[in-house]
Order: C-alpha cells, then sequence, then structure tokens
C-alpha cells in the first residue's frame, strides 16, 4: 500500500527533527536492563519474507522517534521488506488515513472508536469498529518542559495537576503566581506572563494530559479527554506534533507545553527546565523510565477498550503516562505479502530480545526513551496479530516466510 503523500508539506520541517531526533542515543539508558525471550518461534521468523512487499504508516508523533529507528533496524535485519518512511502527523491523522487506507497502518496513542470512525470517514457509517485491530507497540510519558527567562534555579519547578489545569484554562497567568510560588518556595519566579504551548492537530499526546488533568483535577479540569486541539489562553502558541511543540518551547521565553518524553530526552536544550509533578501519593516526580514503568505496572490490564493508566498510585508512579498503538484493518490487506510483512514487523516492533540475540523493536524502544511493552502487553500484540487475516482467511503471522 503506497502511502499518501498530499496535504503535508507543512509538515516536512516536523518529520525531518523526528527523524533526526530518532538518530541519537540516550546516553542515561545505557544500564537499561532488557529482558530476553527464549524459545519463541516467531520471533525467530519475523524477518523471513517469501515475497518482497512494501508497507507504511502514518500517526501519532508519540510513536514517531520509535517508529524512524525501529523501521531502520527492522530492514536491515529483513530481506524483502521495504517500510516507507513513518509520517508523523498525529494520531488523527494516522486514523483518517488508515480509514482511507492510504497507509497499511494508522498510528494513535487512543484507539480508535465508533465514533472516531463516523467522525472521519465520509462512509463511516458502512464501516465498523469491529473490522480494525489495535496492536500496542510502545509505552512512554507525557513530560512538561518549561522555558523561563533568567532562572537559575537547578531544582526542577512542581507542579499540580490543579495548577496545570489552572494555567491551561487561563486562570493562573504568571509565572509568579502564588498558585506557582507556593509549590515552589524557594524560587524566585518572574513576573511574566506564561505561555501555554499545545498540539495545533489532533493529539493521542492531548488525550493522555488532558485524562490526567481530568483524572486529577476534576473540579478544575471539568471537561472530558480528548484528542482534539485546546482552546488555548490569550497568546497561546500551538505546535504541529510533539516536534512542534518541543521546538516552540525551546524557542519561546516563559513556556511551558507538554510532550512526549522522548522528545526531552532526544532535545538536551528542553532538558533545562522539566517539571516535577505531584502524583497520587503525593510525591513530586520528573519523568523517567522506572516512574513510567511503575505507573504502567499499576495498571497491568491494558486492552484497547480499557486503554487508559489514569491516575494511578504508587510513590514512584510518573503519573503521565500511556501506551501507543497501531490500527491495522483485520482482514482486507491490499495483498497477502503486505498483510504478512506488517504483521511480522508490528510482531517484531512490539517484542524485546529476540531468540537468536537480534535486537528486537522493545529493544530499540528503550533506547529512545520509552519503557519496554510489559510482558504481558507483548502478549496481548502477540494474540492480537494472530487474528489478521488474509485473502483465503489464512492467518498472516506465521512461524515461516508466509
Amino acid at each position: 500500500m503506497r502511502i499518501h503523500r498530499t496535504v503535508r508539506l507543512a509538515l516536512t520541517t516536523t518529520a525531518v527533527a523526528v527523524t533526526a531526533l530518532s538518530m541519537v542515543a540516550v546516553p542515561a539508558l545505557a544500564g537499561t536492563r532488557i529482558a530476553k525471550t527464549s524459545g519463541d518461534p516467531y520471533l525467530t521468523a519475523d524477518n523471513r519474507l517469501n515475497k518482497s512487499a512494501t508497507i507504511g504508516g502514518a500517526g501519532s508523533t508519540f510513536a514517531a522517534p520509535l517508529q524512524n529507528a525501529a523501521q531502520a533496524a527492522y530492514e536491515a535485519r529483513t530481506p524483502n521488506a521495504t517500510i516507507n518512511g513513518y509520517q508523523a502527523v498525529g494520531s488523527g491523522t494516522g486514523e483518517s488515513d488508515i480509514l482511507k487506507k492510504v497507509v497499511d497502518w494508522g498510528g494513535t496513542d487512543v484507539p480508535m472508536s465508533q465514533t472516531d470512525i463516523y467522525q472521519k470517514e465520509p462512509s463511516g457509517f458502512n464501516i465498523r469498529a469491529s473490522a480494525f485491530l489495535e496492536v500496542p507497540i510502545a509505552l512512554g510519558g507525557v513530560a512538561i518542559p518549561y522555558n523561563i527567562s533568567g532562572l537559575n534555579s537547578k531544582t526542577p519547578l512542581t507542579f499540580t495537576a490543579s495548577v496545570l489545569a489552572g494555567i491551561y484554562e487561563g486562570h493562573i497567568t504568571n509565572w509568579n503566581s502564588s498558585a506557582i510560588q507556593g509549590l515552589n518556595p524557594k524560587v524566585k519566579l518572574p513576573d511574566s506572563k506564561i505561555v501555554v504551548v499545545a498540539r495545533a492537530d489532533s493529539s493521542g499526546t492531548t488525550y493522555i494530559f488532558t485524562n490526567f488533568l481530568r483524572s486529577a483535577a476534576p473540579k478544575v479540569w471539568t471537561t472530558q479527554p480528548s484528542k482534539t486541539p485546546l482552546t488555548l489562553p490569550t497568546g497561546g502558541v500551538a505546535g504541529s506534533g510533539n516536534a512542534g511543540v518541543a521546538a516552540d518551547i525551546e524557542n519561546t521565553p516563559n513556556s511551558i507545553g507538554y510532550v512526549e518524553y522522548s522528545y526531552v530526552l532526544l532535545n538536551p536544550s528542553l532538558l533545562k527546565g522539566v517539571a516535577a509533578i505531584v502524583n497520587k501519593a503525593g510525591k513530586a516526580l520528573t519523568p523517567s523510565l522506572a516512574g513510567i514503568a511503575a505507573a504502567a505496572a499499576a495498571k497491568p490490564n491494558i486492552t484497547a477498550a480499557n486503554f487508559s493508566i489514569d491516575w494511578q498510585a504508587g510513590p514512584i508512579a510518573y503519573p503521565i503516562a500511556g501506551y501507543t498503538w497501531a490500527v491495522i484493518w483485520r482482514g482486507n490487506q491490499t495483498s497477502d505479502a503486505q498483510g504478512t510483512l506488517l504483521v511480522k514487523y508490528l510482531d517484531w516492533l512490539s517484542h524485546s530480545g529476540a531468540v537468536d540475540g537480534t535486537t528486537a523493536g522493545q529493544d530499540v524502544a528503550a533506547l529512545q526513551g520509552y519503557v519496554p511493552l510489559p510482558a504481558n502487553i507483548q502478549a496481548l500484540a502477540r494474540a492480537t496479530l494472530l487474528k489478521v487475516t488474509g485473502s483465503r482467511g489464512q492467518v498472516l503471522l506465521t512461524t515461516n516466510g508466509g
């Protein structure tokens, strides 16, 4: 299936930035231990293809650093496989593209619902959500970077969900407001207007962020979590994709925003100011792999229908975290060859440590600032991919070349 190339020119800079970021290793992760599997016949066969095929995907910018790095690694080890460059265009566009069959998978941080189908596809009333499968491919966190002119404090600023909600609602407008200063009494904050940065496009990262605000500060953030662009306070800035938001924060004095954690790790300029967020146990934590993993461990039974990590308990749980997913057709693949490549790539992407010692997708994820998927979520991905069928109703994920 060919990737649709039109109406993408405005995102060229963002796409280039993400590709560049994905090539940078994260020194802080050098000691990360990756669980290895053994005796897994599917992983052993994930680079075996009897026929040449080309696939491509588009969507979630939350997943873009992983997708760009992982695709290169998979192609290098898999003869007959070509993967077109991932288009980081946002979760909403990823869903639209898979509905229109202009990509082989759509990336989204919020599994696609029947309501999404009705809203995004003119013929959507003839398409049921059951025609699609949602494959978990990565686990990450949402960081809150800020850029305050002249701030010399080496201690991260602390925020609660209520204060963040107040900032994004436009009720808290200055950096030295009593609400922020009270959480950071030892820091001399400037009497400067806060510039609020958010996503301009339909975004799963926005959903994860607003889901946190709704769960942790429901009296302040009274609207339901959503992928739709936020209505920003006067002077707010909207950026395309996580890369656009990251660039806006970096280039805008006195700004604050939200981005997927890997965009902070892979952009050293943002490391100058990353907020500590108060979790359900009352602990103020900056994002970390350990904190994101702890949040996921507090809600292990994730499914496409019950996907939110929400506002989890635990002293080391970082409170803004979530999964990102690949949306694919259950059947109705463009060809059996393309469908076989698709399921083999996604299987490799959603697993750690191949039996032959070859790096698998979740090993790549760890080097890009994501937490390797828990074992039960890797199993969920495998079980989901085994439901994908070809032209004769045959299962496409096999232990041979397809």
